[in-house]
């Protein structure tokens, strides 16, 4: 009866004996797993492996000192209080990338990445300015003009010169929905990009037919360019932007339209009506 009775107890003792025989192999790899994990953490620290050289190239208007605190900011601390991320092979780069493109809105690329154990490079591109931004209101007594670039992008405060040197756009930003403070238009879009290059393609060239523009308004619908000789031209794209123009150049070359001597004479010209143009006389008493 007494070996019935081990016989019966045999295969429970047996998965006992299995379940021990797996926790115990369990706590051993985590040991090993622990041990491992604490050791890169440590090792994560290693003065041989620590960005301790930041080699910044690209930038004129943001300052390295700049640049250097954002980068700086970003290798602090550690991931899951275990890695550091001052590490040069586990450093935060792309959201190095993302702070600067956001907290520095005149740079428009930033690559970043690894030169050796223990430096890094920060390479940008500036915006360059292409024109500026004035407001909403043409006719504002006091307007803080902001720069934009060649894709229509508003990136920062114009120096007060640049009035001068630059076409002035006015009109609402067309990616601003709300109505914001003019300091908040930084970072938002005059036009769409494809649309503000069609209308500065327009522009040069009106420039190469010795018609200089000095500002463009849009107003949501239409667009007006003021010439530097006193005439606007008004136009949309209701169409194409291209036809009505070529229209105004033919009639011009036809001599249909004497413009040349008598510019002072116009108030505006209107190219909004299909293959018409409209030329409206100031009123001179």
């Amino acid at each position: 009866m007494s070996v019935s009775k081990n016989l019966n107890l045999a295969p429970s003792q047996m998965r006992l004996k299995k379940r021990r025989l797996f926790f115990i192999r369990l706590y051993i790899i985590l040991f090993f797993l622990v041990s491992i994990i604490l050791g890169l953490a440590i090792l994560s620290s290693h003065e041989k492996v620590k960005i301790n050289n930041i080699i910044i190239t690209g930038n004129a208007v943001i300052s390295d000192d700049d640049i250097f605190e954002t980068v700086n900011f970003n290798l602090k601390g550690r991931y899951a209080y275990l890695f550091s991320k001052s590490n040069s092979l586990i450093f935060p780069r792309f959201k190095i990338k993302s702070d600067i493109l956001m907290v520095y809105k005149t740079i428009k690329e930033v690559d970043v990445s690894w030169e050796d154990w223990q430096t890094i490079s920060i390479k940008v591109q500036e915006r360059k300015p292409h024109s500026v931004w004035c407001g909403e209101d043409m006719k504002a007594v006091t307007q803080t003009c902001y720069l934009v670039d060649s894709e229509g992008y508003i990136y920062n405060i114009a120096p007060t010169f640049s009035g001068s040197i630059y076409v002035k756009n006015y009109g609402k930003p067309k990616s601003a929905i709300n109505d914001i403070s003019q300091g908040d238009y930084i970072g938002e879009y005059f036009l769409s990009t494809e649309i503000y290059q069609q209308v500065y393609y327009l522009i040069g060239i009106l420039d190469q037919n010795s018609l200089k523009v000095v500002s463009v308004f849009f107003d949501e619908n239409d667009y007006v360019f003021v010439l530097e000789s006193g005439p606007k031209i008004i136009f949309n794209n209701k169409n194409t932007f291209t036809i009505p123009f070529d229209n105004l150049f033919t009639a011009i070359k036809t001599n249909n339209l004497v413009l040349d001597k008598e510019f002072h004479l116009i108030e505006y010209i209107d190219l909004r009506f299909d293959n018409k143009i409209i030329v409206k006389p100031k009123n001179i008493e």
